[in-house]
């Protein structure tokens, strides 16, 4: 099982200043370095990455990024062997007008905005516009996106899907942004608000890749959450839980059920509390989960391997932009009867080699670190 904590940076990478994210420290600023009481989570060896002493039941290491870019598609991408060693494209200017144009002609709609925008601040000012034109409102930010928002009574979630397949479909070679994403949201003037059915259209991962490599070994994948987006060709299973205790549940559901390998993002932390600049609904939202993290570790069998990784920050005291923040990542590595450790030399494309050596699987990059989450038995 890989848990991602989506947007759980861990301190600024070698080239923060270069995004503009210096000073960010997603974890450290959100507990008050450290502070915070997460009592199953600290035990875990979660604050080991700050640098705390004391016991871990996991073994861990900070991950610096190599792929260009600092969204959930490069980090998830990475994780799996694929450095992207090129930017995907981005529109700090705004889309350009011909490629507007030929998305209202195939979708039969005019377009509001196409501009980059807070998400919930373009809703609150083109939200009455959008219900009496019947017009999608389409934004970006300092990430490689194009995000299509539209009232569910105007425009419902299904035909909105639609509409960003036509747009996953068009914004391909140089306008191949990592991501197209649904942002369906309901309400009335002054009091707009985001659903639960956000649907993100990636851009497929390139191959050989790891993820690949376990498909066609023939294990079961279940994809929990946002990797159900990501990775939607690669799934057995796709779903998407409305919250965090959804998710943990579905994971140790399947987990007993099916087996094989559970791949799990729990992405309010990045949408919901990161982008929103609430360091107490992110504080929160670690204490959630923590509240499930011992059943989530009972659940486990002697011989599963649980991974719990980060794919890039989201500081929500920094106040620069609103986007995510180039940060380091981790991966922390759990199996029953062994005790945790600082491992060293370990990249971000080694999790998904781990993860093949796991199920004794021929890794395509990477090198795995299985052994030192193995090396020392209690």
């Amino acid at each position: 099982m890989l848990i991602i904590i989506d947007s759980l940076g861990v301190g600024e990478a070698n080239d923060s200043a270069e995004y503009g994210d210096s000073g960010s420290h997603t974890l450290s600023h959100v507990t008050d370095d450290g502070q915070l009481e997460l009592q199953a989570l600290e035990r875990f060896g979660l604050y080991k990455l700050l640098g705390k002493e004391g016991a871990s039941q996991a073994s861990w290491s900070k991950l610096s990024p190599k792929s260009q870019g600092k969204s959930s598609v490069e980090g998830h991408w990475e994780m799996m062997g694929i450095v992207t060693d090129n930017f995907m494209p981005t529109y700090p200017d705004g889309f350009p007008e011909e490629l507007l144009d030929e998305l209202s002609s195939r979708i039969g709609r005019e377009i509001l905005y196409g501009k980059p925008a807070s998400g919930t601040e373009i809703i609150s000012e083109l939200g009455e516009e959008h219900m009496k034109t019947g017009f999608p409102i389409i934004y970006t930010s300092a990430d490689s996106v194009m995000q299509i928002a539209a009232h569910e009574d105007i425009i419902p979630p299904g035909e909105l899907y639609e509409i960003c397949f036509i747009a996953r479909h068009l914004m391909t070679g140089k306008n191949g942004v990592a991501r197209i994403i649904a942002r369906p949201f309901i309400g009335k003037p002054g009091y707009f608000v985001r659903t639960i059915r956000r649907k993100d259209f990636a851009k497929q991962i390139p191959t050989p890749n790891n993820l690949l490599e376990v498909m066609n070994s023939g294990q079961r994948i279940t994809c929990i959450g946002r990797t159900a987006d990501f990775f939607s060709n690669y799934c057995n299973i796709c779903n998407k839980p409305v919250n965090l205790e959804e998710s943990i549940n579905e994971a140790m559901m399947y987990r007993k059920l099916k087996g094989g390998f559970l791949f799990v993002n729990l992405g309010d932390f990045d949408s919901k509390y990161g982008h929103r600049r609430d360091k107490k609904g992110y504080a929160n939202e670690l204490k959630r989960l923590d509240r499930v993290w011992n059943r989530l570790l009972m659940s486990l069998g002697n011989n599963d391997l649980l991974l719990v990784a980060s794919d890039h920050g989201n500081d929500p005291t920094f106040m620069a932009h609103t986007d995510h923040t180039r940060e380091k990542t981790f991966v922390m590595g759990y199996m029953k009867g062994y005790s945790g450790q600082e491992m060293k030399n370990v990249e971000i494309v080694d999790i998904g080699a781990t993860i093949c050596d796991y199920f004794d699987i021929k890794a395509t990059h990477g090198k795995s670190f299985l052994g030192c989450i193995k090396s020392t038995r209690k």
